[in-house]
């Protein structure tokens, strides 16, 4: 098993006076050291483009995607702002559209501003990216990997896309430069997505007969996905995981259902839901938890808003049927759809 270290970045970012840091000062000198010996490195981002928005500093605008509620990601291969959720793009504009300030600057960071650090930082490091914007290429993935195993790359720079089902036995460090990414958002299988994550991406280090580590960058470092992670513990994640399921009644005590509606008509949308949600309180089965109807975590993409509900039960039969009957009775407007989505991954 690698050796895994967390660096706690609310620590790093006071030594460049709260300034936001791709790598740490740790991360930085095992790199120096692993290439010095002739290692390889793979550092793990789950985040593409050059900078994840742009910014005004004066209104605190927000560049945004206007078929998606989502800040559009800036790519500088391209020099343009695009959606990672409908592909929408738009030219990079050189003053605030709103109040025209020309204090507009870039939010964060994503694996093709990494490569450009790192080329600075070890200029004579053979670096490669693998992305979805550089894999587009027919067999590019594979020519990448075949290079790395041969030792023409150095280092290689990631999203999930290296995450597990690679074999090098000369990497002997990983970097995972934000753990964070997934574990601040709305779905009760955060926490478990977290520890799988950063459990693949460790397993990359070490492979061979040189010893692996693993440094994990995050501002959560007590989380217990990332410290079950850290001592490779699964059985105790589990136990805590499961017992936080059963307190709130989540899979796997019952089974999940979110109902959604979908409409280029906000209100039209959540109308159509908050009428739904009476319906099915008037006749819940007993055993069965209903939600309350919100907007869903994406609360617009593709120009539809969106609004959601979720429903936990002891039986996805009886789920099913409830939510069913209630939808024959009920038929949403032509301009509204209805989803629903029994046991549902996602959110």
């Amino acid at each position: 098993m690698p050796i895994i270290r967390i660096i706690d970045m609310g620590n790093e970012g006071k030594k460049f006076k709260g300034a936001p840091t791709i790598r740490s000062d740790p991360l930085r000198g095992h790199m120096e050291k692993k290439l010095n010996e002739g290692e390889q490195v793979i550092l793990f981002l789950n985040r593409r483009g050059f900078s994840r928005s742009l910014q005004c500093g004066n209104c605190g605008h927000v560049c945004e995607c206007r078929h998606c509620a989502i800040p559009l990601t800036y790519h500088r291969s391209e020099q343009r702002l695009i959606c990672h959720i409908c592909g929408h793009q738009a030219i990079t504009p050189k003053k605030c559209p709103e109040c025209q300030d020309p204090s507009i600057r870039f939010q964060g960071y994503g694996t093709e501003q990494v490569e450009e650090v790192l080329e600075k930082v070890f200029p004579q490091a053979r670096i490669a990216r693998i992305d979805t914007d550089t894999m587009r290429r027919k067999h590019a993935l594979r020519d990448t990997l075949r290079k790395f195993h041969q030792r023409k790359i150095d280092i290689i720079i990631g999203t999930q896309m290296i995450a597990k089902g690679l074999h090098f036995p000369n990497v002997t460090l990983v970097g995972v430069l934000n753990a964070d990414l997934g574990l601040h958002v709305p779905d009760f299988r955060a926490g478990e997505r977290t520890f799988q994550l950063l459990t693949q991406v460790a397993g990359r280090a070490g492979r061979g007969e040189l010893e692996g580590e693993v440094i994990i960058q995050t501002f959560t470092p007590h989380s217990p996905s990332i410290q079950f992670a850290r001592h490779h513990d699964f059985t105790g994640y589990a136990d805590q995981e499961l017992e936080f399921r059963k307190q709130f009644g989540y899979p796997p005590y019952s089974h999940c259902a979110v109902l959604g509606t979908r409409s280029t008509h906000e209100r039209r949308a959540e109308f159509t839901l908050e009428n739904l949600h009476k319906r099915l309180k008037a006749d819940l089965p007993a055993g069965m938890v209903l939600g309350e109807p919100l907007p869903s975590p994406l609360t617009k993409a593709h120009g539809q808003f969106r609004f959601q509900l979720m429903l936990l039960g002891p039986s996805a039969r009886q789920l099913s049927r409830h939510i069913n009957s209630i939808l024959a009775q009920t038929p949403p407007p032509d301009d509204v759809t209805v989803v629903f989505d029994m046991d549902a991954m996602g959110f």
